[in-house]
């Protein structure tokens, strides 16, 4: 099937106060294309409000307009005629508090996750695209919407985070292209890459060094894993975004075909993060299995605890896909 913005262009030039939502836990992806969309919208003349269950990382608070992102606090989305979510592949990766700010208007689901279930009442999901923002650029481009230097430097942070800096295979010369085109829209390479990656606090080094000390390998060498205790993000003081990153650190492990991360979460289930290096290991079918999804080299899943069942549970179905291939 062929994808067209215009059905997206048309319904949101309908509008004329326009609510944005993004998934739990935002990462990269969701908050530059949270707020690069909405400073988009606000540049056609839209009135936007940004939501999200969760505050923004401290390691993207950084992004111009990143403050906007607001809670969803009862009412906050009064009047308004249409809503949009991003980077989100389901319903339930949002938290109802802000689905019950909907109040009956049409949603818009824009994303790229291969295990997206199409939830809009329309939808625009490119499986092929490397990041949200990368789609959001392509939107802006096709709607003659002005990319500020400010919207530039959020959809450039959404496109770099989501493809590991532009070294994931999903990546492709359009996003090369569309790099380029928000570096000459003011984007500061140097200072960006910076604060995305060369900016973080002390207790980021600190929850990595004890992970680290728990290094689980298994199936010869092509399975590394890593745990955090619910003990261990009380003690850090840990905040959301603090261990971005450590799937990908024991990933580059070089006899590593799959890692994944476990987190032990205050409500007693196991958050699971896992990548792949190979697509005849595909980690989203993996996490199919527990009631997940994602991508074929990036996906996740929540297990039911305690964390040492849900690491067994989850590493034997991973040990025993790398030994049928």
């Amino acid at each position: 099937m062929v994808l067209s913005f215009t059905p997206l262009i048309n319904r949101i030039s309908e509008s004329r106060s326009i609510l944005l939502v993004s998934h739990n836990r935002p990462d990269g992806d969701a908050i530059g294309s949270l707020v690069g969309l909405g400073l988009l919208l606000e540049g056609a003349g839209k009135v936007v409000r940004m939501v999200n269950a969760d505050p923004v990382p401290e390691s993207l608070a950084f992004l111009p307009a990143s403050a906007r992102v607001e809670e969803p606090v009862s009412g906050i989305g009064g009047g308004h005629d249409l809503m949009i979510s991003l980077d989100s592949a389901g319903l339930d990766r949002i938290a109802d508090s802000v689905w019950q700010l909907r109040d009956g208007v049409d949603l818009i689901n824009i994303d790229h996750h291969v295990s997206n279930t199409d939830y809009g009442d329309l939808n625009y999901v490119d499986r092929d695209a490397p990041a949200t923002g990368q789609i959001i650029s392509e939107l802006a481009n096709a709607a003659d919407w002005v990319i500020t230097p400010d919207i530039a430097g959020n959809l450039y942070a959404a496109i770099s985070t989501d493809t590991g800096s532009f070294r994931y295979p999903s990546t492709s010369s359009e996003t090369y292209e569309i790099a380029g085109q928000l570096v000459r829209c003011g984007v500061d390479v140097g200072e960006i890459n910076r604060q995305l990656y060369d900016s973080f606090p002390l207790r980021r080094v600190e929850v990595m060094r004890e992970m680290l000390s728990e290094l689980r390998i298994e199936a010869d060498g092509q399975c590394a894993s890593v745990s955090l205790p619910l003990r261990v993000t009380r003690e850090l003081g840990l905040k959301t975004g603090d261990t971005e990153g450590v799937v990908d650190l024991i990933r580059s492990i070089d006899s590593v075909i799959v890692a994944v991360f476990f987190e032990e979460l205050p409500d007693g289930k196991i958050r699971v993060s896992s990548r792949s290096k190979d697509e005849r290991y595909g980690v989203g079918d993996i996490c199919n299995v527990f009631g997940g999804g994602g991508h074929t080299l990036a996906a996740g899943a929540r297990l039911s605890g305690p964390l040492e069942a849900a690491e067994d549970l989850f590493l034997a179905e991973v040990t025993r896909r790398l030994r049928e291939n």
